[in-house]
């Protein structure tokens, strides 16, 4: 059955007849996503999607939720190649978002030479080798007048490994999507017939971890980068009681990662500067996590904290209390709230009685790829320069 869509905007309020079961349902399971208020008319609803694009079901509708900015700004922040065309609405957030990130992945996949692994597996052998399970052999002897296999775990080296679980999981959660073209799905299945004796366990976070920890398995990193965006999307949509094949992007967390790639580029012909992403400070039962940490040998000199939202003439109050916490607990005298734009612009203002100084940034994120990057740049160039009037 065919569910009528909802077409909203990101960060966009739009009046909308709704079920009043699928108010409720969106109240019970989606705060997160969409923010749904009753207008003065029965049945009608003003309905507000945060900083995510794609589409969710709820039990009678389909809400698709196209981004503010332009669609070659989504596929650059995601790391997908920059489109030529520049409208805001040219794709299609039911399906052709998925689509676009399906092909990628298939291209990545296919980029990907895969590397084995060692790994513990449990088996019964009629020979006694690698380690040997006790409990599990004396209720086979119990069992068993004349036993003539011993219960052992092995190590074996094979592609059942976390960097490719990870892949493999993913790749199965896309061929099962309904919205995606019929020409996409033949190319992912023959990009993922390369993990066919891997297993389809459903992978943790831990699983990232591993995978991304792997020295061997370094040059995997862009396709588990893309794993981490589609697992993310598909688990964001997944409501309980909705339909099947929804996808959702995190547009704040995709701003973030965007600019540590493009700061980490910027900075990497300079020795001894580094980014660091989300590294964790705890404070008391408190854990304070800045978005990127731009290192100098090891001493934190900028907190950047990315804020996916339109800056206003003055900081929120909230924010500001964030990054100056941030300084407190990296050491760093330099922070900054930095915001998309359309053209790069910073302003700076020192901290009463104190010698830290804050900045809000706006980078450049509609343009040309060329245009952005020169955005990034420039944020690089004022992270680094000792000289920077107080502050970036």
């Amino acid at each position: 059955m065919t569910r009528p869509t909802v077409h909203l905007v990101e960060r966009r309020a739009r009046r909308v007849r709704v079920p009043w079961g699928d108010a409720e349902f969106l109240r019970a399971n989606a705060r997160h996503l969409v923010d749904v208020v009753p207008a003065f008319k029965r049945g009608v609803y003003r309905l507000t999607p945060r900083g995510y694009v794609g589409w969710l079901d709820t039990p009678t509708l389909r809400i698709a939720i196209a981004p503010k900015v332009p669609w070659p700004t989504v596929r650059m922040l995601l790391g997908l190649p920059h489109a030529a065309h520049e409208g805001g609405s040219e794709v299609d957030p039911a399906g052709g978002l998925l689509d676009a990130l399906a092909r990628e992945f298939a291209a990545r996949l296919r980029a990907t030479q895969l590397v084995s692994g060692y790994h513990d597996r449990d088996s019964v052998s009629p020979y006694l080798r690698g380690k040997f399970r006790v409990g599990d052999q004396l209720r086979d002897t119990a069992a068993r007048a004349f036993p003539d296999r011993f219960h052992v775990t092995e190590s074996v080296l094979d592609l059942d490994t976390p960097w490719n679980r990870v892949p493999r999981v993913v790749a199965d959660a896309l061929l099962a999507n309904p919205a995606l073209a019929p020409n996409t799905r033949i190319e992912l299945r023959d990009a993922a017939l390369s993990l066919d004796g891997v297993s389809a366990a459903p992978v943790t976070d831990a699983d990232f971890a591993a995978a991304g920890a792997e020295p061997r398995a370094a040059h995997y990193r862009p396709l588990l980068g893309l794993c981490r965006t589609l697992s993310d999307g598909f688990a964001a949509a997944r409501l309980p009681g909705a339909g099947r094949g929804a996808f959702l992007v995190d547009l704040s967390r995709a701003f973030e990662g965007w600019l540590a790639r493009g700061l980490a580029d910027a900075l990497a012909p300079r020795p001894g500067w580094s980014v660091e992403e989300q590294p964790t400070f705890p404070v008391g039962p408190t854990v304070l996590q800045p978005d990127l940490v731009v290192r100098h040998h090891r001493t934190a000199r900028v907190v950047l904290d990315a804020k996916w939202k339109a800056p206003g003439a003055t900081p929120d109050a909230a924010d500001l209390h964030q990054v100056l916490a941030y300084s407190v607990a990296t050491g760093a005298r330099r922070v900054a709230l930095v915001y998309p734009g359309r053209r790069f612009a910073r302003r700076t203002f020192a901290v009463p009685g104190s010698d830290v100084a804050v900045s809000l940034v706006r980078v450049r994120v509609v343009g040309t790829g060329q245009e952005c990057r020169r955005s990034l740049a420039r944020l690089g160039r004022t992270c680094r320069d000792p000289l920077a009037p107080r502050g970036l």
